[in-house]
């Protein structure tokens, strides 16, 4: 269940760490992943490493949907000012499904970069979908560094929540950090927002979880995680109050029911691997939470499902789907029916 990430995203950032600390940039990156706080972080230390006093000249940001090959060409030749580098960042190009004269340009650009360039193709909001057997790939991993940036584990984000938290005068223990990520969840650019906005509304120096419990703002995945423990308890009233909860935040349904669908999957998934003795730290890595605490919450949820309405329950999930998708008249109904059954069932 859990996406396995390739060793080698993780090298290619501890790479990228080094080569900057030491001062020598690769010549060509490729950045993508759903972690933009990181992006943007690491984007900004190829600006202060190679741009120098002199942006106009040396760096160059370029449209993806509007750059030509000339522009591209251009930007390459000119040489840097006042610095022994320049940066060149491309957004949101389709780096493998080239167009017109880029199909000729950009294997040969690629492979002949000047040593005072630094070139970043950076996957923002298209996806990042590289065709391995094209030799434009093979040559963007010989002459550069795919660099993925996805969401921190707890490891690394406990120690960055409680440091910005005591940049505004606050404290937070370890398990309130967990809790933390579990409501507002693991994105960076969410949990500054948070913080920022909780460390405001504490009165205390510490910051504890009934603080996070009022001020913060939950991710519909942490919501549903309520809303399917109503379920499991056989308590539709309370249900369908935190469906129409829902509802009213202008959730779609098919969002909704896609993610009550996902976490009846973890609930499944849960289940078998406590039946084959897993931990915490097993169910999280096969969940692919990024902290142990949702994983206990999940566990603790799946000890009260028969494994047997736990079956049924991801099919019900599949069916309410398809109805959805045959064009009936109220998708919030049907909704409202599947939780009635499931609750009925759970029982």
């Amino acid at each position: 269940m859990a996406f396995d990430r390739n060793k080698s995203d993780d090298r290619a950032l501890t790479q990228m760490k080094q080569d900057l600390a030491s001062g020598t940039p690769a010549q060509l990156y490729v950045f993508y992943g759903e972690e933009g706080y990181l992006k943007r972080y690491y984007l900004n230390q190829l600006k202060a490493l190679c741009v120098g006093a002199f942006p106009e000249f040396n760096l160059t940001l370029l449209d993806g949907e509007q750059v030509t090959a000339q522009e591209l060409t251009d930007a390459v030749d000119s040489i840097p000012m006042g610095s022994e580098r320049k940066l060149i960042v491309i957004r949101d190009y389709k780096l493998f499904q080239p167009t017109g004269d880029m199909k000729e340009v950009l294997p040969e650009l690629i492979s002949n970069l000047p040593e005072y360039v630094c070139l970043v193709f950076d996957f923002d909001t298209v996806p990042f979908k590289p065709d391995k057997r094209l030799n434009l790939w093979k040559l963007v991993e010989k002459h550069g560094q795919v660099v993925e940036f996805a969401q921190s584990n707890s490891a690394s984000l406990i120690p960055w929540i409680k440091r910005h938290f005591f940049e505004l005068g606050k404290s937070i223990s370890t398990p309130d950090c967990e809790y933390l990520m579990f409501l507002c969840g693991a994105s960076m650019d969410n949990l500054l927002t948070e913080i920022e906005k909780i460390a405001a509304g504490t009165a205390g120096e510490s910051v504890t979880k009934s603080d996070i419990e009022a001020l913060g703002s939950r991710v519909l995945e942490a919501t549903v995680f309520e809303l399917t423990d109503s379920i499991i308890e056989g308590q539709y009233t309370k249900a369908l109050a935190i469906l129409r909860d829902l509802f009213d935040m202008k959730q779609e349904p098919v969002a909704i029911l896609a993610a009550v669908t996902k976490q009846m999957q973890r609930l499944y998934g849960a289940k078998l691997s406590m039946a084959g003795g897993g931990s915490e730290n097993a169910v999280a890595q096969l969940l692919g939470y990024k902290s142990t605490y949702p994983a206990r919450r999940i566990m603790q949820s799946a000890r009260r499902c028969r494994l047997g309405f736990l079956r049924w329950a991801q099919q019900a999930c599949l069916d309410c789907d398809l109805a959805m998708k045959s064009n009936l008249p109220d998708a919030q109904r049907t909704l409202e029916l599947l939780l009635l059954q499931m609750a009925e069932e759970a029982k």
